[in-house]
């Protein structure tokens, strides 16, 4: 048995370690392993001019054309593709870590070279999107616990990622593809593919490791190449072999299919409740979220307060009634500024101008955001308090609306309640609104005239 790899060096006997461009003849091994980013990294490097390579007749490879004191980088990658096809031809297994394909410009009589332009595609694919495409992720389940490569997954997980996913319907019907693993999603990161007369199998990347974890590794990945090589490659049963009945066979088939369709009954289940659950933790991000986040749980909130979004503005608005309110949202580690004023100020201008409308303000600002509630001091500068109230917006924190939310979310009452009239005390709310202000335990002079 003899393997070369190109790209991921593995240090054992019978493996050779070589790059793209210097390499024997895929013809003369058993096994290759290929990681395809070092095809291109190789050839990148004798663009740049970073790296010398020499052929294994020892002329060196240029990008140029091929004399006799030297070699064309064209003709050697040309080379590698004819060598693949007739290493599948006659049999050989060819192990290729999964990247996203690339194209490399400039190569010199190879126009339109890329990461896989030396590797035979399977029947009806291609190694270029959907087919192969790019993602990125640790995890990695096993789908086939039989096939050679995947105790080498299980054993080696911690230094396993993947940079490119599967076409999920290699594993359907029709298809000849067979799924070893799976990554997020149950995306398809490694597979084992019948190309010509051969095996290709798709891996996800290894990291590289060093000392007695590399030598192991090494170990386990020509064990999982000698085994698929010499045919022991788990296969799928043939549909009539389930004619033939085995005593107590077709009970536990049974039982398996009613433990199957329970499992699908409390996936979705669970499902549900997480969908549920979700949707009431994430009023939470009042009092840590920022940017996007924070500004669709304050919008969340205020509906609970009988403030519903409304497209008067282009930004941020709600009304109650006939009322309407621009809203702007400013969350911050520090305590917020007057920013979200001067924002709120000129929105309010422009639709004074635009529409001949005068419409109230309401800012919502969340300092200190990275501190619990409890231990927050200030949260706002006494420049932005001192500003809504001369110009009579309402000015609430995160903090506050959370407090509210959480009161809302509390009562069962049914139509009007005691929190769509917080609704209102904030939409007409001059200055800093507490939550005790909110919910009327704290009449404001002014409160009479808003309901």
């Amino acid at each position: 048995m003899r393997i070369l790899t190109i790209g991921y060096s593995l240090p054992n006997q019978i493996v050779d370690n070589h790059t793209i461009l210097n390499s024997p003849s895929f013809t003369d091994y058993d096994a290759v392993f290929i990681d395809p980013e070092a095809i291109t990294t190789a050839v990148q490097q004798l663009l740049d001019g970073e790296r010398p390579f020499n052929a294994q007749d020892g002329r060196p490879v240029v990008n140029g054309a091929t004399t006799a004191t030297q070699i064309s980088a064209a003709d050697q990658l040309t080379r590698r593709s004819e060598e693949a096809r007739r290493f599948l031809e006659q049999g050989g297994t060819l192990f290729v870590i999964g990247r996203p394909n690339a194209v490399l410009p400039g190569v010199v009589g190879f126009e339109g070279f890329d990461r896989y332009s030396w590797l035979p595609a399977p029947k009806g694919a291609s190694w270029n999107p959907p087919h192969i495409r790019a993602g990125e992720g640790k995890t990695v389940r096993i789908a086939d616990d039989r096939h050679p490569l995947s105790p080498v997954l299980r054993e080696h997980r911690r230094h396993l990622s993947y940079r490119a996913v599967l076409d999920p319907a290699i594993g359907t019907r029709g298809h000849e593809g067979h799924v070893i693993a799976t990554g997020g999603s149950n995306m398809p990161i490694a597979a084992e593919f019948p190309v010509l007369a051969g095996r290709v199998v798709v891996t996800p990347m290894f990291a590289t490791v060093t000392g007695t974890a590399r030598t192991k590794l090494a170990q386990s990945l020509v064990d999982a190449m000698t085994e698929v090589a010499s045919g022991a490659v788990s296969e799928d049963a043939p549909g009539w072999s389930r004619t033939h009945a085995l005593p107590g066979s077709e009970q536990i088939e049974a039982e398996l299919e009613e433990a199957a369709e329970a499992e699908s009954a409390a996936a979705s289940r669970a499902a549900a409740v997480r969908e549920r659950l979700n949707a009431l933790t994430s009023h939470r991000r009042l009092l840590w979220a920022t940017g996007p986040a924070f500004a669709t749980a304050v919008e969340e909130a205020l509906a609970l307060l009988g403030l519903n979004a409304t497209d008067a503005d282009s930004g941020l608005a709600v009304t109650e009634g006939e009322h309407t309110a621009l809203v702007e949202v400013e969350s911050s580690r520090e305590d917020v500024a007057e920013w979200p004023y001067v924002r709120l100020q000129r929105r309010l201008e422009r639709h004074l101008l635009e529409e001949s409308e005068q419409l109230r303000g309401i800012i919502v600002a969340n300092g200190k955001r990275n501190i619990t509630p409890s231990a927050r001091r200030g949260q706002l500068t006494e420049a932005l308090r001192i500003a809504c109230e001369n110009y009579g917006y309402a000015l609430v924190t995160g903090e506050t609306l959370f407090a509210l939310v959480q009161r809302a979310l509390g009562t069962d009452a049914e139509g009007a309640t005691p929190f769509e009239a917080a609704g209102r005390r904030i939409l007409f709310g001059r200055g800093l609104v507490t939550t005790e202000q909110a919910v009327g335990e704290a009449e404001e002079e002014s409160d009479a005239s808003i309901f």
